[in-house]
């Protein structure tokens, strides 16, 4: 009999047998890049997404390799995938899991529902527990329109239960940020380890442009992310604002512009690496989970002014990297930026605060993670035969 010390070295990660559950594949954005590292920790590792949209599935070699549920199958759900969550995550708890030793779910939804087999370990990647169920529900409910309004306030409560019975199969979770882990813990009662998503400088082969006088706003255009105050305090202050991004707050936004705001729309990874490497400042008055765009600001030698509360108050210093303000008010947004443009940031700081999120970390800490939680397994199944 082996007792529970012998099995405390790392566990070996070669040779195991594994899945990654993935919610769907509609767009290349922060949780893909987090599935792509993923796949250079394990290159053999299968790859299910609830459902792939067809704009992505010859995007690269990873979303060419994803298979899908069979909620693919179902007319529209590969382009209204949201219509059909209680159904993605029966999907996902139907699939034959059997031969896998290890399951990572990369979720924001319910890939989490996923199930293991007896001697697996099931491991969970936690971008958040949906925001429309629980932190921002009342926000998202306000928001919505028409049919999608009556879903959300029919559907919460089931939904809900879904989410928390979901999260008992899961037997370690890893969170995208402190703030996080604080709201697995809220919602589900779990605790969750903290591996920061991978962010990089956008890739630009171009000359260096020296900065201008502009600050700038990149991101979808929706009404949490507080644009609006942006807006409203680059007017008041008379300082060019480049809002680049789209969405469906746009033409509320345009109407609330002046002469001092240019809307440029969704721009290439090229043209966002030229305006984060000329702005002034990146402003940012959302309260996110982590919030890549203010780290990616960083990597490209931008100070950013950002809402102290979230995710920023985590990958930001006061004074270092960032102008905090405290509250989402014009007023509050415009004295940030009359700060950070007062006054000289230096780049070389900044970037390096970048680079405490770079990939090679992530992969190093996920790593870290995901031997902690096979080992945990195994001390409690050496316990059950002891």
């Amino acid at each position: 009999m082996m007792c529970v010390d012998e099995q405390r070295s790392a566990p070996d990660l070669r040779g195991l047998r594994v899945l990654i559950a993935h919610d769907w594949l509609v767009a290349w954005a922060g949780s893909e890049r987090c599935v792509d590292e993923m796949l250079r920790i394990f290159p053999d590792a299968d790859l299910v997404a609830g459902v792939v949209a067809p704009s992505m599935r010859q995007f690269n070699a990873m979303t060419r390799r994803a298979e899908e549920t069979w909620l693919a199958r179902l007319p529209g759900a590969r382009t209204h995938h949201r219509w059909f969550l209680p159904l993605e995550g029966l999907a996902f708890a139907s699939l034959d899991t059997r031969k896998y030793d290890l399951i990572i779910s990369s979720s924001h939804a319910f890939s989490k529902m996923v199930r293991r087999g007896p001697h697996a370990v099931h491991v969970c990647y936690c971008y958040s527990p949906p925001r429309y169920l629980w932190d921002l529900s009342a926000t998202y409910r306000r928001d919505a329109r028409g049919i999608q309004r009556l879903a959300l306030v029919g559907a919460l409560g089931g939904l809900r239960r879904m989410d928390r019975w979901s999260a008992r199969g899961v037997d370690h979770f890893i969170s995208i940020s402190r703030y996080i882990a604080d709201r697995v813990q809220r919602c589900y009662g779990r605790r969750a380890d903290v591996v920061y998503p991978p962010v990089t400088a956008k890739p630009w082969s171009g000359p260096m442009y020296p900065r201008e006088n502009f600050i700038l706003s990149l991101g979808r255009l929706v009404p949490y992310k507080r644009v609006d105050l942006i807006v409203q305090a680059a007017e008041r202050l008379g300082v060019r604002l480049v809002v680049a991004g789209d969405g469906p707050d746009r033409s509320r936004l345009e109407a609330l512009a002046g002469p001092h705001t240019e809307f440029v729309g969704a721009v290439s990874e090229e043209a966002a690496a030229k305006l984060f490497s000329t702005c002034a400042a990146f402003v940012f008055c959302a309260e996110e989970d982590f919030g890549i765009a203010p780290v990616e600001a960083n990597a490209h030698g931008a100070p950013v002014v950002g809402f102290g509360r979230g995710g920023l108050l985590e990958t930001m210093r006061q004074d270092v990297t960032a102008e905090f303000f405290y509250e989402q008010t014009v007023d509050a947004v415009a004295d940030a930026i009359e700060r950070t443009l007062s006054r000289s940031w230096q780049g070389a700081e900044l970037r390096a605060n970048a680079e405490r999120f770079s990939p090679v970390a992530f992969r190093r800490d996920f790593i870290r993670s995901i031997e902690m939680a096979l080992g945990t397994q195994a001390q409690h199944e050496a316990v059950a035969l002891a």
